[in-house]
């Protein structure tokens, strides 16, 4: 180079080394990793190279690129120039070494401009290390875990379940997920007002509308493993506490139908007698008092980056200790199918955007009494999923013009309008009419 030339004693870059082990050899760096994930995922980069590895680590899981011994790679980074070359070379061996150690001493070394050394320093091995741990998270393999008396039996996940798979109504499915975003990025926010880095959601509706789904669009998004909690297989508080003492951080902790899981209702008078009796004796028995410490005692300060979901179908029936926030942070509805959930759901199952028998389903939705749940109305789409004008006329035909709407609609304000014995008289009917329409069609 001119430089070079003009002045031989001075070059203008420097290097930095990222060994592989540190610490007389014994200790991994890493960073090192973190590097060699890095630059896998320079795609642009790597397909100007000659030569590249390539491997798989899992069945079925993503290729993973890397460099050569000794060959080099070009990076980008607030728009300074850098180079990366991945250096293999063999070790100098002295008389004392261990002849079991590795002979050969990896690197990669880092080369830039002395002048930019501001703007790379600490800032570019720091994007280096959250863009590989981002890259890790989504690569990695994760699992759904069970508990079986005093430990958890795990089972690899892979559900396909998103945000954009499901039936919510307009606004909802964004709402969460800024929530989580905020959840997300909040952990010196949560530090700094003396608050354990958790987040708690409460799921309640009907049957059928989508719960299970959204728990799995939620690990998605995050990309959580699942701890499916599973409270009737709990002995005690003890057990409890040993369990969630297991979980992980970056893990979403379920307890599905929490009302009917094991008698946890709200006190009245004699079930604080009850309670105390209890109380008395809980190394033998799991108690309220015991979840109440597993959400948000000071057993859950035992792990962070973690994030608790309880699911109901009558939320009326849960101790208001359990819903207040801090335990239950964010209680999100999830009610009958709307037609613009309806929408969605033909978008996923039909691949139409528009119909036109759409204004005369929009209409009769809002005029009729008749609810179906998201899951029923799905079940119709898949039933007819390459015919979608005969799917519309099915749907259409489940809500019948000469039954009017005699209340408001469901949902009113985030809270649900129809009591427990309205709900179930109307679920008779809607599954009298489906059962009806079915028989005759079968005719």
């Amino acid at each position: 180079m001119l430089w070079g030339k003009l002045f031989p004693g001075e070059d203008p870059c420097m290097e930095i080394e990222v060994e592989e082990r540190v610490v007389h050899g014994y200790t991994t760096n890493k960073l090192y990793r973190q590097v060699g994930v890095y630059l896998g995922s320079l795609r642009s980069s790597l397909n100007k190279q000659a030569r590249l590895r390539v491997c798989r680590s899992v069945e079925g899981g993503p290729l993973s690129f890397s460099l050569h011994d000794n060959e080099s790679i070009d990076d980008n980074f607030e728009g300074v120039q850098v180079s990366w070359t991945h250096s293999v070379k063999e070790k100098e061996s002295p008389e004392n070494s261990h002849r079991y150690s590795n002979p050969t001493q990896r690197s990669f070394i880092l080369r830039f401009r002395k002048t930019d050394r501001a703007v790379i320093l600490p800032a570019y091995l720091d994007h280096i290390s959250d863009a590989a741990a981002a890259i890790e998270r989504k690569n990695a393999r994760r699992y759904l875990y069970t508990n079986n008396n005093d430990s958890w039996e795990e089972t690899p996940f892979n559900h396909p379940s998103t945000f954009d798979t499901l039936a919510l109504d307009p606004g909802m499915g964004e709402r969460i997920k800024a929530d989580l975003d905020a959840f997300s990025k909040g952990e010196s926010f949560y530090h700094r007002n003396g608050r354990a880095w958790k987040r708690g959601y409460l799921l309640y509706g009907p049957p059928g509308t989508g719960k299970s789904s959204l728990i799995v669009a939620i690990a998605n998004y995050m990309q959580f493993d699942i701890y499916d909690l599973e409270l009737t297989k709990v002995s005690n508080n003890a057990d409890l506490k040993s369990l969630l003492m297991q979980t992980t951080r970056k893990s979403v902790i379920v307890i599905e139908d929490i009302d009917c899981s094991v008698k946890l209702s709200n006190r009245d008078g004699a079930d604080e007698a009850s309670e105390k009796a209890t109380d008395s004796n809980t190394s033998c028995k799991l108690t309220l008092s015991g979840l109440l410490n597993f959400t948000d005692g000071l057993w859950s300060c035992c792990g962070e980056e973690r994030i608790f979901i309880f699911t109901t179908n009558f939320k009326e029936r849960i101790d208001l200790a359990l819903l207040r926030p801090g335990r239950m942070d964010m209680h999100i509805l999830l009610s009958y199918c709307t037609f613009q959930a309806f929408k969605k759901l033909a978008r996923n199952y039909l691949g139409i955007q528009e119909h036109p028998m759409y204004l005369e389903l929009d209409e009769a939705m809002r005029k009729t009494s008749i609810q179906f749940t998201p899951a029923a109305i799905a079940e119709i789409l898949i039933s007819n999923q390459d015919s979608p004008d005969v799917a519309i006329r099915e749907v259409l035909a489940a809500f019948p013009k000469d039954m009017p709407n005699e209340r408001a609609g469901n949902v009113d304000g985030g809270k649900c309008q129809l009591s427990h014995n309205e709900s179930k008289q109307q679920t008779f009917r809607q599954t009298m009419f489906v059962f009806f329409q079915k028989t005759k069609h079968l005719r």
